[in-house]
Order: structure tokens, then C-alpha cells, then sequence
């Protein structure tokens, strides 16, 4: 136990690995810095390519696309940005679960496991390399549509693509990709360990003040996810500002591509707590179940002394006389009131809002900003 006790409870999910490794050697380490050259190798570069050969009126259509500066100069920067707050959440939740401790002490080392595991995860070459190569495809995907006719006017050049273009497509394109690929390998690295917790024995208690049995605090890892949340919804907003561009927009079709695109963000981050919930939930039920037999007996032993029989009898409980009776009524109305849903309204806003606020930005261009108002109310349930 003494050495289980001194091991590092942090993840650092965001360190290790040949990309961390590469920003290392670059003198990239620092996140500003790093967030400051991509977004100057994906943005300002096609620019300075587009003044080199059109002129100033060449760059215009460029600086004029929602989409280039959504993926080549706020994604990229968001999304290095937003490593610290991820892994600086998911580690203080790591250390409340084995500081308090939440994992009980036959399940410990299954636990210290489940975490070691994981480290070797977030380090490991492979899914980095399958992260690239995603990257890739996607850029190979939107070149051939570009190809098809579907480029911006500051990427095409003659039926072809434009040296500004091209640019975009290869490195821009890819670097986007392959930043929003990796954090999400990330996601599903926290999601496996925390199902392999979910698999150990937990000290849990139904009367927690935090209503979830002593769990709630997991719950609060996606507070860590705001830029992250807001880089991703930058560029779907680009995409959704495209085709309102081309369609008569209506406050309830603004309305139900907003409610789908939260719906989408809320599923992400309550899927990695559906082992925990269920958890709770199995605490719950069992827990209802032990002290609603004592519960009964205890207020009808409670009824008989007041009025010297219970008002529905039970012949056999007359004969077994009075036994020692406990009240355990703060128990059950606590399982009552305990909820398996660690993903909450409370904890969801600090994602849902960054989630919304760039359709907004985009749907005020189209909507009058008295319709836009009511539409916030209903998206967050204000």
C-alpha cells in the first residue's frame, strides 16, 4: 500500500508521444507559442502567398471566408491552447479519486493499472500516426472536392488550384485535422479508464451530500473543455454560415441546427460517464431496496407504540414481537433523491455556451437580434 500510496496520480494526458515530443525539440513546448506558429503557418502564409501573386484584391475572397478563418487561424490556435485546461481538468479529478480515496483498497492496484495503462496511451506512437493519416484523408477528400468545382475563389486558379490553395489543403487542411483528431484520441483515452474504474470495487455512500454518492465530481471534467468546444464549433459554424448562404433561413431551422449541434456536444462528453453512472445508479437501487424493509418496519413499529396496532396488521410480525428497530428515513430519502446523471446542468453550460456562441455569431447575420434572444433561452433551458 505504502508504494501504491506514493505513485504520481496525475495523467499529464497531453504529454508523451511523437507530436510532443517534435513540438520539444522545435522549442514548441510552450502552448502560446505553438498556438502563435500554427495559426501563422495555416493563415498568414496564404495570405502573404495570395498578395505575392493577386495583390491586395487577391487576398480579399480569402479574408472574406468564414471557413479559412475558422480552420486555419481559430482552430488551430484553440486547440493547442485548450490542452492545458483539458489536462489539468482530468488530472483533478483523477486526484480527488485516489487522494480521498474513492477506489477501495482490494481494488487499488487495479486501479493504479488502469492508470499506468493509460499514460502508455497518450505516449503511444500509433494512434498518432493513425491521427496523421485521418488528417491526410480528409485533406485528400477536400481536394478532390475543391477539384470538382467546389473552391473558394482564392483557391482556384485557372480550373485548377491556386499556389494559396494548395497550401491550405496540404498543410493548413492537415494540421486542423490532425489537432482535432489527436484531442479526441485523447477523449477516448480518459473515456477507457475511466470504464476501467467503473470495473473496481467503490467506496461509495448513498448520503453524499454531492448527490451522486461521493462520484459527482467527475462530472466536472468537461468544464476543461471550453476551448476546445469553441474551436470545433468555430468551424462547424463556418460550414452552417455556407449553406445558410445559399438557403432562406427561419428562426426554427437556426433553431433546430443549433439543438442538433448541442445535442452532438452534450453526447460527447456524457459518453465517457456512462460506466460511472452506472455505478451510481446500481448504488441507488441498492440502497432503495436495504433500507426500504427497514424503513417499514421501523415507522410500523413506530405506529403500534403510538396506537397499539398498525392500522393494516400482520399476524405473523405480532407473533415475532418487538425487535431492535433503526431509522434509517435519511437513507432512503437520500437514494431517492441521488442521481446516476453526472452530466447536468450545472456542469454542461461551461461547454454548451462555447458551443452555441459561434452559430450565433454566424446566425446574426441572418436573423434580427430580437429572434435570436428567445433561441438562447430555449437552446440552454434559461
Amino acid at each position: 500500500m505504502t508504494g501504491l500510496a506514493t505513485e504520481d496520480d496525475r495523467l499529464r494526458i497531453m504529454h508523451g508521444g511523437p507530436f510532443y515530443e517534435l513540438m520539444a525539440r522545435l522549442g514548441m513546448r510552450k502552448r502560446g507559442r505553438r498556438a502563435f506558429v500554427l495559426a501563422s503557418i495555416c493563415w498568414m502564409v496564404p495570405i502573404f502567398i495570395l498578395l505575392a501573386t493577386r495583390g491586395g484584391p487577391g487576398a480579399v475572397p480569402f479574408l472574406h471566408d468564414w471557413g479559412a478563418w475558422a480552420k486555419f487561424l481559430i482552430a488551430p490556435a484553440l486547440l493547442t491552447l485548450a490542452e492545458k485546461p483539458i489536462s489539468f481538468a482530468i488530472d483533478e479529478c483523477l486526484a480527488m479519486l485516489f487522494r480521498v480515496p474513492l477506489v477501495t483498497s482490494q481494488s487499488t492496484p487495479d486501479a493504479r493499472r488502469a492508470l499506468r495503462d493509460a499514460k502508455a496511451r497518450t505516449a503511444a506512437a500509433f494512434p498518432e500516426l493513425v491521427c496523421l493519416l485521418l488528417a491526410v484523408t480528409a485533406s485528400a477528400i477536400n481536394t478532390a472536392n475543391f477539384l470538382g468545382g467546389g473552391a473558394p475563389a482564392w483557391a482556384a486558379y485557372d480550373g485548377g488550384l491556386s499556389l494559396s490553395g494548395s497550401w491550405c489543403l496540404a498543410v493548413g487542411n492537415t494540421i486542423y485535422w490532425f489537432l482535432l483528431t489527436r484531442l479526441i484520441w485523447k477523449h477516448i483515452v480518459w473515456s477507457r479508464f475511466l470504464s476501467k474504474v467503473a470495473r473496481c470495487h467503490l467506496r461509495l455512500v448513498v448520503t453524499h451530500p454531492d448527490g451522486h454518492g461521493g462520484l459527482g465530481f467527475i462530472g466536472l471534467y468537461p468544464t476543461g473543455y471550453g476551448l476546445f468546444t469553441l474551436a470545433t464549433s468555430f468551424a462547424v459554424a463556418a460550414g452552417v454560415g455556407h449553406i445558410l448562404q445559399r438557403q432562406t433561413v427561419t428562426p426554427g431551422l437556426f433553431m433546430a441546427v443549433c439543438a442538433v449541434w448541442l445535442v452532438v456536444v452534450a453526447i460527447y462528453f456524457a459518453l465517457p460517464l456512462v460506466p460511472v453512472a452506472s455505478q451510481v445508479s446500481r448504488l441507488k437501487r441498492k440502497a432503495i431496496l436495504l433500507s426500504l424493509k427497514k424503513v417499514t418496519d421501523f415507522e410500523r413499529a413506530g405506529e403500534r407504540k403510538t396506537l397499539g396496532e398498525n392500522a393494516f396488521e400482520d399476524q405473523e410480525e405480532i407473533q415475532a414481537g418487538a425487535g431492535e428497530f433503526h431509522d434509517v428515513k435519511p437513507i432512503y430519502l437520500a437514494s431517492m433523491k441521488m442521481s446516476p446523471l453526472l452530466l447536468n446542468k450545472k456542469n454542461i453550460l461551461p461547454v454548451l455556451a462555447p458551443a452555441l456562441l459561434p452559430l450565433l455569431v454566424v446566425g446574426a447575420f441572418y436573423l434580427p437580434y430580437s429572434e435570436l434572444g428567445p433561441i438562447v433561452k430555449r437552446l440552454l433551458l434559461l
